[in-house]
This record gives C-alpha cells, structure tokens and sequence, in this order.
C-alpha cells in the first residue's frame, strides 16, 4: 500500500511490534535474565522484531519521516540491517536499549500521528495484538 494510507499501516505495525518488545521486557523485567541462557529466544525474537520495524521504517514516505522528524529513521533501518546481516555478531545489551528506551518512545510518536487519523485506533491495536499473539495491552487506551 502506497501513500498516507500505506504509511499509517506501517506505522500501525511498526507501534504493534513495539507492544510486542514491551511484553518481551515484562517478561524478563532485567537485562541479566534477557541475556540468561535459558532465555535465547526472547533475544531472537527481540531482534525479528527490530528488525520489522527497521524493514517498516524504510518504506515510509518521506513526508511521513518529516511529519516524525524527531525519530532516526536513518539509525532504526541501519539497525535492522546489522540485525539481518552480521546475526552472530548481535549486541545483545544495544537489543536491551532499543526494548528499554528506544521502543516506547518510538511507539506513543507514532500513536501519536495514527491516533489524529483514526479515534479507534487503540481498540483496533489492542484486538490485533489480543488476535495475533493472546496479549492482553492494557496500554492501548
């Protein structure tokens, strides 16, 4: 999909995987149980998710970058690059910044942009989320 609509949709899924890193971090709650060797897929999943976002990312208009020009896009596709293309080089504690710091801020600027467009936006996140995965986003007013 092309154009404003394109771009809402990708960022409607670019805040969903946000959600989803979110519940990765409550999961764990600390980096030292993120990185525990029991939990190699919360890292693995953690880092298909960022790169999602980077991958969303890079199709945005550039209008849309404008319209959130406080957001690297730059930085979050050459994330999902390094993700993608050196996998065993992997930072484990940058995965833990980007779910800790990064994502949420990421997330309420797109809802941001998607909540002007479309008042039920949050009922919708929350039934995709609830569909898709059993999540339950209390967060998703």
């Amino acid at each position: 999909m092309r154009g404003r609509a394109g771009d809402l949709e990708r960022l409607f899924h670019i805040v969903k995987y946000c959600r989803k890193l979110r519940v990765v971090k409550d999961t764990v709650q600390t980096y030292e149980r993120f990185i525990a060797g029991k939990n190699y897929e919360k890292v693995d999943v953690s880092a298909f998710y960022i790169g999602q976002i980077g991958e969303l990312a890079g199709g945005l208009s550039d209008e849309m970058k404008e319209t959130l020009s406080d957001i690297p896009w730059r930085q979050i596709k050459d994330m999902r690059n390094q993700l993608i293309h050196n996998y065993g080089k992997r930072r484990k504690d940058t995965i833990w910044g980007v779910i800790t710091e990064d994502a949420p801020i990421l997330a309420e600027r797109c809802l941001e942009v998607l909540r002007a467009e479309n008042i039920n936006v949050d009922a919708e996140l929350r039934a995709e989320l609830a569909e898709e995965t059993g999540i339950v986003d209390e967060e998703a007013h």
